[in-house]
């Protein structure tokens, strides 16, 4: 069974790119198990041809469905909550008005993240990506984040939050000009339920234990005798 594995996982006309892991033998109550750690990894895969998303716990064949698979090439090779992340943070700091006490605040909520900070400002209200303009409010900042590769070209934050926004939750970021600069990034509910607050305290089921590895917790939940299903659920 380790050898069929092993020659099928390394099959690009099975699972490509191939994967190449190795699986681990090991014994409990007299049974022999296999464990094999699969790492995430920022390439698409195939199986059989066909393109597969995860969507909760059931996997979708998105293969003649264009525009998921290219949300699913844009989600593999670059993180979007990181680089929604990255630009407002940079723009907080590029642009911020250092004269104030104002106390910049980051917050997540639920259903949306957001950002406040004091700023000079060239006008009030919501500002449209289709016409708003730039304006460099800190160019010293902005020269030495350009060089250190936190910040592109001005006016770039905006555009990339709008997009990689559109990635992540499907929503569309709200940018406010004031005295106080706001930045409020949508959430989705799975979106919150990875990296955001949760209600209540998280019970973990009664055959859970410190242990962190899947490969301790697998060894564990078959002290008692479980089908293959069952493991592979678990």
């Amino acid at each position: 069974m380790k050898k069929d594995f092993v020659t099928s996982i390394n099959n690009g006309q099975k699972i490509y790119p191939p994967l190449y892991l190795q699986p681990e033998t090991c014994m409990l109550n007299g049974r022999t198990l296999l464990v094999i750690q699969v790492p995430s990894g920022s390439q698409v895969c195939r199986h059989h041809g066909r393109i597969f998303d995860r969507g909760h716990e059931a996997d979708i064949d998105i293969t003649d469905h264009s525009d998921m698979v290219y949300q699913l090439y844009a989600r593999k090779s670059v993180s979007a909550r990181d680089r929604i992340l990255r630009e407002i943070c940079s723009n907080s700091l590029a642009h911020r008005d250092f004269s104030s006490g104002y106390v910049a605040k980051f917050v997540i909520e639920r259903d949306r993240l957001y950002t406040e900070n004091a700023n000079r400002s060239h006008g009030h209200g919501a500002l449209h990506l289709s016409s708003f303009e730039p304006y460099a409010k800190n160019p010293p900042i902005s020269k030495v984040f350009r060089e250190i590769g936190l910040a592109d070209e001005l006016g770039s934050g905006m555009r990339n939050t709008y997009k990689y926004t559109k990635l992540y939750s499907g929503g569309t970021p709200e940018f406010i000009e004031g005295d106080v600069f706001r930045t409020v990034i949508p959430l989705t509910p799975v979106a919150v339920e990875k990296v955001g607050p949760q209600d209540g305290t998280q019970v973990r089921p009664p055959y859970e234990t410190p242990y962190e590895t899947p490969y301790e917790r697998i060894l564990i939940f078959c002290t008692e005798p479980r089908s293959k299903a069952k493991i592979m659920q678990h």
